[in-house]
């Protein structure tokens, strides 16, 4: 029977759950010789991108990426993650913001699979698309 990447994050995860750091170590370790072991090191990316996915969702933990032309004031930002704590209902929102030279204006939220467009271009969309019909 083959494991998934899913199978061995969840594993991980239950394993180093409530663990001192020491502790944590070990089993990272440990769980580096068996993955190497079942020669799926290959994965290892993989099986940490998606133990990261289950830990921020056991622990509250949004992940959330924002989209803009050019600096954007820290007012701007918190009121960014203000938004994002009330609508998934996190307890913590890490925030990564990234430039993009092709946005006119305004900014892009990225949370997973959701965008939530803010930008000029969608707000000029919406208010055509409204004068249109």
């Amino acid at each position: 029977m083959k494991i998934t990447v899913k199978q061995y994050s969840q594993t991980l995860f239950e394993l180093t759950e409530n663990k001192s750091q020491e502790d944590i170590l070990v089993i990272v370790s440990k769980f580096a010789e068996q993955l190497k072991n079942d020669g799926q090191l290959k994965n290892a990316g993989k099986i940490m991108e998606k133990f990261s996915e289950i830990y921020n969702a056991k622990n509250g933990i949004v992940v959330t990426q924002v989209c803009g032309r050019g600096d954007v004031s820290q007012k701007v930002l918190d009121d960014v993650k203000e938004f994002v704590k009330k609508k998934y209902n996190a307890k913590e929102v890490e925030m990564i913001y990234k430039k993009d030279e092709k946005i006119q204006g305004g900014i892009i939220i990225k949370v997973g699979d959701e965008v939530i467009d803010g930008s000029v271009a969608m707000q000029l969309k919406k208010l055509k698309n409204k004068l249109i019909s």
